[in-house]
C-alpha cells in the first residue's frame, strides 16, 4: 500500500514541476490554459479538451504551426490527467514532429522543453524511469536559467527515486538544490528540499527531518495548499516508517484536511491511506468506501472522455482516409521500385547467362577444333601409311629385282619409307577405349632398343578412368613428342618417367642425353601448345651435356 501511495505522490510532484516550468500564457488562451493547469470541476478538462482540439484544427488550416504545437501540448496534458497516457504520448510525439518542421526560436524551444518534460512524466507513469531520464535530459538541453535547470534536475531525481535508485536520486536533488539556492524562488526551493528530505528518509541518513521541516516552513510562508499537502504527506510517511504513529497521524490528518478542499480525489485517497497506517482500523471502512467511489468516478470520467474522443474521431475519419490513400500511394511506389529491381536483376541474369553461354560455346568450339585436329592427324597418318609408304615399299620391291640399280638409291628409298612410317605412327589413332595404362606402355616401349632404356614409375597407380579422353589424348601426344625429340636429338641412354596423382596429375620426364639450349623447337612448342589447350602446364629444364627434364601438370 505504501508503494502505491508513493507512486501516486511522485506523479503528482512531477506534474506540479511541469506547471512550474510551463506556465506560459497567451491572451486568448489564458482561460483554458489555467483551467487545464488548475481544474476545479470534473467537466473543466473536457471543456478544455474540446477547445484545444478545435484550436489545433483551426491552427492547421491557418498554417499557424506554432499555435498548433501549443494546442497539442495542452491536449497531451489533458489526456494524461484523464489517464490516457498512451494517447498523451502519441500527441506529444506529434507535437515534436511539427517542431522539427519549423525554424526554432525561443518560444518554440520553450514548448519543446515543456513537451520533453511532459514525456518524462508520461514514462514515469508507464514505470519506464530510464526512458523518462532520457527525456528529462533532452528538456535540460533547452534550459535557459537556473530555476528551469533546478526543476528538471529535481524531476530526474524523482525518476531515479521511482526506480528505487536512491543514491542517484539524492545526488540529483543535491545538485538541484545547489542551483535553486542561487535564486529567490521559494516554492521551487521548498519542492526540492521536500524531495531531498524524503529521499534521505528512505535512505535512513541524517538531515531528513530538518529538510522536510525547512520545506514545510517555506510553504507555510507562501500559503500554498497543494504544496503543503506534499509536505504533510512526506512528514507522515517519515514518522510512520519510524513507528511514531501519533506524530504520523498528526500530519496525515493535516494532509487529509487539505485534500478535502481539493477536487483531486487521489489526494483524499492517499491521505486516508496515511491515516489508516498511523491509527487503528476505525477509518478502514471509510477508506474502502471512498476508494470504491474513486474507482467508480475515475471509470465514469474515462468513459465520458473516451466517448468525447470517439465523437472527434468521426471528424478525423476523412483525414485518416486521406492518410490511407497516401500510404497506398507510397506502397504503389515501393511496388514500382521492386518491379524495377526485379527487371534489373533479370537483365543482369540474362547478361551473366549470355557471358557464361559465350564462354561455354567458345570452350566447346576449342574442344571441337582440337578433336578435328586429332581426326585430321589420324586421317593424314592413314593416308601417309596407306598411300605414300605402301607406294614407296612397292617401288623398293621392284627395284630390288633389278640388278642394275645402285644400292645407294635403295638405301635412300628405305630411309624415305622409314620416315613415312614414323610420321604415320606418330599421328595414328589412339585407342582410348582400351586400358590407357597399357596404351601408354606400348607407346613408351616402342622407343626402347638396345641403346635406350625406358623406365616408368607409378603409371599403373594412376586412375585413368577419372581423366577425360581429351586429356588422355593430349598426354599421349605430348609424351610422344618428348620421346621422339629424345630419340632424334638427345642421344640419351636412360629415360625415366614418374607419374604422381593427387589433386592433379604430375608427370616428370628425365633423360641423360646431351641436353639443349632451352630454345623451344617445333616438337617442344607443339607439346606446350597441346598442354595449354587443356589448361595444363609444362616446363622444360636443360643444359648442354647435362640431360633434359620436363614436368607436366594437368
Amino acid at each position: 500500500m505504501k508503494k502505491n501511495f508513493f507512486l501516486s505522490l511522485v506523479i503528482f510532484t512531477l506534474f506540479f514541476s511541469k506547471q512550474s516550468i510551463c506556465q506560459e500564457k497567451t491572451d486568448s488562451l489564458s482561460f483554458y490554459s489555467e483551467l487545464v493547469n488548475a481544474p476545479k470541476k470534473e467537466t473543466d478538462l473536457i471543456k478544455s479538451y474540446t477547445f484545444f482540439n478545435n484550436y489545433f484544427k483551426t491552427s492547421l488550416v491557418k498554417k499557424d504551426t506554432t499555435s498548433a504545437i501549443y494546442a497539442l501540448w495542452y491536449k497531451a496534458s489533458i489526456e494524461s490527467q484523464n489517464g490516457f497516457i498512451y494517447d498523451s504520448e502519441e500527441t506529444s510525439i506529434k507535437a515534436l514532429n511539427l517542431l522539427d518542421k519549423v525554424k526554432p526560436n525561443n518560444y518554440l524551444n520553450l514548448l519543446r522543453k515543456c513537451i520533453f518534460n511532459h514525456l518524462g512524466i508520461i514514462y514515469i507513469k508507464q514505470k519506464n524511469a530510464i526512458k523518462a531520464v532520457d527525456l528529462y535530459h533532452k528538456a535540460l538541453s533547452f534550459s535557459e536559467n537556473k530555476k528551469d535547470s533546478a526543476t528538471i534536475y529535481n524531476n530526474i531525481g524523482s525518476a531515479y527515486r521511482a526506480n528505487k535508485d536512491f543514491i542517484k536520486a539524492k545526488q540529483l536533488f543535491d545538485l538541484s538544490y545547489n542551483l535553486i539556492k542561487k535564486t529567490n524562488d521559494t516554492l521551487t526551493s521548498a519542492l526540492i528540499l521536500d524531495n531531498l528530505g524524503d529521499i534521505k528518509s528512505k535512505m535512513k541518513v541524517n538531515g531528513a527531518l530538518e529538510d522536510l521541516n525547512s520545506a514545510l516552513k517555506l510553504r507555510i510562508q507562501k500559503k500554498n495548499s497543494t504544496a503543503l499537502y506534499t509536505s504533510y504527506y512526506h512528514l507522515a510517511n517519515y514518522y510512520n516508517e519510524r513507528g511514531l504513529y501519533s506524530k504520523a497521524k498528526e500530519y496525515a490528518l493535516k494532509a487529509n484536511a487539505i485534500a478535502k478542499t481539493s477536487t483531486n480525489i487521489t489526494y483524499k485517497k492517499n491521505a486516508l491511506g496515511l491515516i489508516l497506517e498511523a491509527s487503528n482500523n476505525t477509518y478502514a471502512k471509510q477508506y474502502i468506501r471512498l476508494n470504491d467511489s474513486i474507482t467508480l468516478a475515475e471509470q465514469l470520467r474515462k468513459n465520458t472522455f473516451a466517448f468525447m474522443k470517439y465523437d472527434f474521431s468521426k471528424e478525423q475519419k476523412k483525414a485518416d482516409e486521406a492518410k490511407l490513400k497516401l500510404i497506398e500511394s507510397q506502397l504503389e511506389k515501393e511496388k514500382e521500385k521492386l518491379l524495377k529491381l526485379i527487371y534489373l536483376a533479370l537483365i543482369l541474369f540474362i547478361v551473366l547467362a549470355s557471358i557464361a553461354l559465350y564462354f561455354l560455346i567458345k570452350y566447346r568450339h576449342k574442344k571441337e577444333k582440337r578433336l578435328e585436329v586429332y581426326k585430321t592427324e589420324t586421317r593424314i597418318s592413314e593416308k601417309v601409311h596407306d598411300e605414300v609408304a605402301n607406294d614407296v615399299y612397292h617401288i623398293m620391291t621392284k627395284l630390288q629385282n633389278n640388278e642394275n640399280i645402285n644400292e645407294d638409291i635403295l638405301d635412300d628409298l628405305e630411309g624415305i619409307y622409314n620416315k613415312t612410317r614414323d610420321i604415320s605412327k606418330e599421328n595414328s589413332a589412339i585407342h582410348l577405349n582400351a586400358n590407357f595404362n597399357e596404351v601408354l606402355k606400348d607407346l613408351l616401349i616402342s622407343y626402347k632398343n638396345n641403346n635406350i632404356n625406358i623406365i616408368t614409375k607409378n603409371n599403373s597407380k594412376v586412375n585413368w578412368d577419372k581423366i577425360s579422353n581429351e586429356k588422355k589424348t593430349v598426354i599421349y601426344r605430348v609424351l610422344q613428342e618428348l620421346m621422339t625429340n629424345m630419340k632424334k636429338h638427345s642421344k640419351a641412354s636412360i629415360v625415366v618417367l614418374n607419374f604422381v596423382q593427387s589433386n592433379k596429375l604430375i608427370i616428370n620426364y628425365t633423360d641423360n642425353g646431351v641436353g639443349t639450349d632451352n630454345k623451344k623447337h617445333n616438337g617442344l612448342q607443339n607439346a606446350e601448345n597441346r598442354i595449354n589447350s587443356i589448361k595444363g602446364t609444362i616446363t622444360f629444364e636443360s643444359q648442354i651435356d647435362k640431360g633434359f627434364k620436363s614436368t607436366i601438370t594437368i
